[in-house]
C-alpha cells in the first residue's frame, strides 16, 4: 500500500483564505489565481501594521518560518469584503 505525504513548505493568507504553496518564490498573478481572486485586483502585503503594494511584476519570496498576509483591492483601491468584515469585528 502506498502512503501519501502532502507537505507544503509555505502558507500564505489572501483575504482570509489560507493557501499552502510548495514553492519558495511566487508572483502576484499566481497568488490571485490560487485564491480565486480576479486577476485585475491589486495585491497588498500586510506587515507590521502597514499595507505595502505588491507590483504586478514583483516576485515574492516565501518563508517556511512565517505566514505572509495579503489582501486585495480593486483598481480604485477599494478593499475586499473580507477587510471590511475584519475591521468591523
Amino acid at each position: 500500500m502506498t502512503g501519501w505525504s502532502l507537505r507544503f513548505r509555505n502558507i500564505v493568507d489572501v483575504d482570509g483564505q489560507l493557501l499552502a504553496l510548495d514553492r519558495d518564490v511566487v508572483d502576484p498573478a499566481t497568488l490571485l489565481a490560487a485564491a480565486n481572486r480576479p486577476a485585475d485586483r491589486q495585491l497588498w502585503l500586510l506587515r507590521a501594521g502597514e499595507r505595502l503594494l505588491v507590483q504586478a511584476s514583483q516576485m515574492i519570496r516565501l518563508s517556511a518560518d512565517e505566514v505572509l498576509f495579503f489582501e486585495t483591492a480593486d483598481e480604485r483601491g477599494s478593499r475586499s469584503e473580507w477587510s471590511a468584515m475584519r475591521l468591523a469585528a
